[in-house]
């Protein structure tokens, strides 16, 4: 397994933020929605992307998404849901 990588700096604003976890059977469309989501307005830096072959049966993409605010969350997971997800929510700290 591999060591995470740290970056340096100071971590401000500790509230907690919504976050968008999705699950694509197909990782072309999880590539799609990853630009679709940008398009909505998803900073790139939000976006969390665990490939097929970190995933056990080797297909699929999992996303998770970063929303700016509360107001995105609906977007976001309708379009997620559009590319064929499978979508939770989930609230943590920054």
């Amino acid at each position: 397994m591999e060591s995470p990588l740290i970056r340096p700096g100071k971590v401000s604003g500790s509230e907690a933020t919504p976050r968008v976890i999705a699950f694509f059977h197909n990782s072309a469309l999880g590539n799609s929605a990853i630009q679709y989501l940008t398009c909505l307005g998803v900073p790139n830096d939000r976006l969390g992307v665990t490939p097929p072959e970190r995933i056990p049966n080797g297909q699929g993409m999992i996303l998770s998404i970063g929303c700016p605010d509360e107001k995105m969350l609906p977007k976001v997971e309708s379009a997620c849901r559009k590319f064929g997800a499978e979508v939770r929510r989930q609230w943590t700290s920054n």
